[in-house]
């Protein structure tokens, strides 16, 4: 999404902002672009802030029932004139999942482990681990599940040169069955957000 026009946001006194205050910034586009996004402020959760040479790289995972749906995003950068001239997005509108698990953190654990073949000779730690909402595209529909997600890697992977990788793992927390495993290339973790909680709307007015 660009500005054809304009810039989607600009951004007074940009200098002067705090990190907190930047990260607040991609709720505050939701709400003024969410006619065309169609999710509110409050589905984002805070990927990462970095600022470089002057422009800052801001992203965000979206959230259903407090649980980040996985791969989503939505990312902007802000130049040094504090200019928001595109952003990219990739969300889920319209997110039907159960509420509540069927099935027991440790059961799923279980049956996690037993997806690794060798998991106990190779010493086999998780490392990250989380709930999560994980879609699956279909030709002209997304079926949403509930996962259990997990990290796995074996204890040699851990050392800092090495190069051996690891698994994630999803497991169906109503049913118990596998519906992702993937190999990890270093245990980077892949669900574990920073601590950051959505601003409400009148904390989302500008100060700018």
């Amino acid at each position: 999404m660009r500005g054809i026009d304009s810039n989607l946001l600009e951004i007074k006194n940009f200098s002067k902002l705090s990190r907190k205050e930047i990260t607040h910034i991609g709720p505050l586009l939701v709400n003024k672009y969410k006619f065309l996004l169609h999710i509110e402020p409050d589905q984002l959760k805070l990927k990462g802030a970095e600022k470089i040479s002057d422009t800052w790289y801001v992203s965000y995972w979206q959230t259903f029932g407090g649980m980040i749906i996985y791969e989503s995003s939505l990312g902007f950068s802000i130049d040094p004139q504090g200019r928001v001239k595109s952003l990219g997005a990739l969300l889920y509108p319209n997110v039907e999942v159960p509420r509540a698990s069927k099935i027991s953190h440790e059961e799923a654990l279980k049956i996690g482990q037993k997806q690794i073949k060798d998991y106990k000779k190779l010493r086999c730690r998780l490392l990250a681990e989380g709930v999560l909402i994980y879609p699956v595209k279909k030709i002209n529909s997304i079926d949403y599940y509930r996962v259990y997600a997990f990290n796995f890697f074996p204890e040699v992977a851990l050392h800092p040169a090495s190069v051996v990788g690891g698994w994630a793992v999803f497991i169906d927390t109503q049913t118990g069955k596998k519906v992702l495993y993937e190999e990890l290339l270093k245990p980077l973790g892949c669900c574990i957000p920073e601590d950051w909680v959505p601003p409400k709307l009148e904390e989302m007015k500008p100060k700018w």
